[in-house]
């Protein structure tokens, strides 16, 4: 009867076990390459444009979604993690801010089963990108260009166009846009091109990196006192995608919202060898805002709504 028993306990953790490993706990691909990308070609790009250069990182968090972990970062655990909604604001010195990322709209917000929405953060979000000298977006999901599409239907909306730079996947009339709250037959023309990293501002490069989606891209910056940081985008939601070299689980990659998996890990191998080439170098993540906020990491990034309430007009 025992020997019974631990058969049917073997096979029933068989049938069970293998999926859930499959799905949630394997990062496989193994040993996929790096990217032929290189701190130096990075950091010569960085200082081919001339001016003023962004003097600090500061991020905006408007809402947040509970999620396991495994679904993040395969095998990280079931523990729910925020994933938060992060605008990165990099204060340029006479003149107005580089900003990555855009938020969602409050209308957008419903749609994404947040846990919650702060509508005073995205008010100060839209207020710095009316603001901008430059924005950036990632990668072309809702979460990341909501917030700029749903701006330019508004008074002040095109000529806050003139200081996005988009590429071909991000632009309203791509078929990844849609849905995004784009004015009905806007169209811009995409003004990032190709697939080699390029200087887009003073101190700023973008890094094409279709994977976790076709329009994907990291961006570069190189600050006024010398210090570097890496946005990753969606390529790493969260540190342990880089650090320990985690894709998001195969219920995600493969099934949810699929994406080039074998891309995405060639992406991280790179994020970990521009920090291996560069050990000062801060890799900032998309979502991980306990992460980001943690002093324990030394992120590079502080928390703008502390000097907004001390200073209300931004400056």
């Amino acid at each position: 009867m025992t020997k019974r028993l631990n058969l049917f306990l073997l096979a029933m953790l068989l049938i069970i076990g293998t999926p859930v490993y499959w799905l949630l706990i394997d990062t496989s691909p193994w040993n996929v390459p790096a990217q032929p990308v290189t701190i130096a070609q990075l950091r010569a790009l960085a200082g081919s444009i001339p001016g003023a250069r962004p003097v600090r990182v500061e991020m905006e968090m408007v809402g947040y979604r509970l999620l396991p972990g495994d679904v993040l970062a395969a095998g990280s655990g079931l523990k729910r993690r925020p994933k938060g909604i992060i605008v990165f604001i990099l204060d340029v010195p006479g003149k107005g801010p580089v900003v990555i990322e855009s938020g969602v709209t409050p209308a957008l917000a419903p749609t994404m089963s947040l846990h919650q929405f702060d509508p005073a953060a995205q008010a100060r979000v839209d207020e710095q990108l009316h603001k901008a000298s430059l924005i950036l977006i990632t990668h072309e999901h809702s979460d990341h260009l909501g917030g700029l599409a749903g701006l330019a239907g508004k008074p002040g909306g095109l000529d806050l166009l003139t200081r996005a730079r988009l590429n071909r996947w991000q632009v309203p009339q791509a078929d990844a846009a849609h849905g995004l709250g784009w004015p009905g037959q806007m169209a811009i023309a995409p003004s990032i091109n190709g697939l080699q990293p390029q200087a887009v501002g003073p101190g700023v490069v973008v890094i094409p990196a279709p994977s976790h989606s076709p329009g994907s891209q990291m961006i570069f910056v190189q600050l006024a006192d010398g210090a570097e940081c890496l946005f990753t985008g969606d390529i790493a939601t969260l540190a342990a995608n880089w650090i320990e070299q985690r894709p998001r689980s195969r219920l995600v990659t493969d099934y949810l919202a699929p994406e080039d998996r074998r891309a995405s890990l060639s992406w991280l191998a790179t994020i970990a060898a521009l920090k291996q080439a560069a050990p000062r170098l801060f890799v900032i993540p998309s979502h991980d805002y306990d992460w980001l906020i943690n002093p324990d990491t030394h992120s590079g990034v502080t928390r703008f709504a502390r000097r907004a309430a001390n200073n209300p007009t931004g400056n």
